[in-house]
């Protein structure tokens, strides 16, 4: 009797930390999702589920993000966790499929590493930011929407981002209008841009980081349909992570760690520009992007990455749910969520 009585001691013991464990597994979820998603609870609102992001179980660290309207199709970018080549996945815009993955490859067809913070298509070309290497990796749309999963596609070249002995490292890239914008990530001291690009804004304020245009052209020295050289500069304040542009108003999205994102929006339409010199032989107009120019900000959850419109709502790629970070998986950062801006504005 004393040996029964004992085991089933042991036996209550056991379920007794079992239940407490799990109790204790239960609150801390609870407590992230009430930390991360009560403070943005106006963004939630005014959101709905668009899609999964792909590839957060594979080690993908989602980037960019773009739509791609003639084939019904959105396109996400992004590194590696363990270092492998960097991907595209694809993703049905009806159903939000996951149609699988392509592994960026040189002109050699050998699979490359960068860290992808965003990608853009316009026309046959897919944009994809080059980072550090101050350039664009360019692929053919319809290789990378067509090849199977899994496949190495070369790319068809690149695009330099590199002007008059200046130069932009690559984070992100938008199209509108006319024109491609591309755009570089500061933060002190890990992100550095160069001191050229500091500049007092005509509202006093010190904006660390450029974004550049560059406009369409059928020009001998363009290239992908674009000209080689840039012709206007937005002077943007740091951890800038996306661009897009809507009704003639630019958004941004900046974001850094697990602190909340946040979008803002500006109008440059009214503002008088500043000369911007770019070595000896270019000389550009400067838009201001700060308190004299914005007219709406708001609050979203943690990491949010490169940004667009579809049918007028705003999608915003989020890295917090992949293996590297974690605790989206449990505050809403597996999905890539569309959003009604007039709703916080």
């Amino acid at each position: 009797m004393t040996e029964k009585k004992s085991g089933s001691r042991f036996k209550k013991t056991v379920i007794t930390i079992i239940a407490v464990l799990v109790s204790l597994v239960v609150l801390v979820i609870a407590a992230a999702r009430l930390y991360f998603m009560l403070p943005v609870r106006a963004y939630y609102k005014a959101s709905e589920k668009a899609f999964k992001i792909p590839g957060l179980t594979d080690n993908m660290v989602p980037q960019g993000l773009d739509y791609v309207e003639t084939y019904d199709t959105y396109l996400v970018c992004g590194y590696q966790k363990n270092g492998s080549p960097s991907r595209v996945y694809r993703i049905d815009g009806k159903s939000g499929k996951d149609n699988g993955y392509i592994i960026m490859g040189d002109e050699n067809g050998k699979a490359i590493r960068p860290h992808a913070g965003g990608l853009a298509a316009n026309g046959k070309y897919l944009f994809v930011a080059g980072d550090e290497d101050a350039l664009i990796n360019v692929y053919e749309l319809s290789d990378v929407l067509s090849a199977e999963s899994g496949t190495v596609v070369k790319k068809a070249g690149s695009f330099p981002t590199q002007f008059s002995g200046d130069k932009v490292n690559v984070a992100w890239i938008c199209f509108t209008d006319d024109r491609m914008i591309v755009g570089e990530f500061y933060r002190d001291p890990n992100y550095m841009t160069d001191e050229s690009h500091w500049i007092r804004t005509p509202a006093g304020e010190e904006n660390r980081a450029l974004a550049v245009t560059y406009k369409f052209s059928a020009d001998e020295d363009s290239i992908f349909g674009i000209s080689r050289n840039p012709s206007e500069i937005y002077s943007m304040p740091g951890l800038v992570q996306g661009m897009a542009v809507k009704d003639g108003k630019i958004w941004i999205s900046q974001s850094y760690g697990a602190a909340r994102s946040k979008i803002r929006c500006y109008d440059i339409s009214g503002s008088e520009p500043v000369s911007y010199k770019a070595g000896s032989d270019i000389s550009m107009p400067v838009y201001a992007l700060d308190s004299s120019t914005q007219t709406a900000s708001f609050d979203a959850p943690p990491m949010a990455e490169e940004i667009i419109f579809v049918d007028g709502k705003m999608l915003i790629m989020c890295e917090s749910a992949s293996s590297k970070y974690i605790f989206g998986k449990f505050t809403g950062g597996r999905w890539c969520y569309a959003t009604d801006v007039n709703k916080l504005r």
